[in-house]
């Protein structure tokens, strides 16, 4: 009997686990500092395919301050948990930012004739 109350206690973060990340991160991206919420910075967009009105959120933890001498043990088990996300075909946040910032220093960048020209005018103080 207590193995069945344990069943499904370790679920991944989809489903309703997945569910409640996502509302706390929404509340506190939205509401808790007084910005819209993702549906309402989709309405106010008004279908022009914008980046959101502007919540942002940004949660710096100190890895050595929670976990003192353990840090550097901890942090090799997260990289190993990462690791194993891409090696289940995953991509982390900010990896396809960084690959594109990375070929963008190697290759540089395309951008239209007449962005070239807008900038250069600008350039000029035109």
């Amino acid at each position: 009997m207590p193995q069945r109350c344990l069943n499904g206690a370790m679920l991944t973060f989809g489903g309703h686990k997945g569910s409640a990340l996502a509302a706390m991160v929404e509340l506190l991206a939205g509401p808790l500092i007084g910005d819209m919420t993702s549906a309402e910075s989709l309405a106010w967009d008004n279908g022009a395919g914008g980046l959101p009105y502007g919540g942002e959120l940004i949660l710096a933890l100190d890895p050595q301050r929670f976990l003192g001498a353990q840090a550097p043990e901890q942090l090799a088990r997260a990289e190993t948990l990462f690791m194993g996300m891409q090696e289940q075909g995953a991509r982390l946040p900010g990896e396809r930012r960084f690959a594109c910032r990375q070929q963008s220093e190697r290759q540089g960048v395309i951008i239209s004739r007449s962005l070239h020209d807008e900038i250069c005018a600008l350039r000029q103080g035109g």
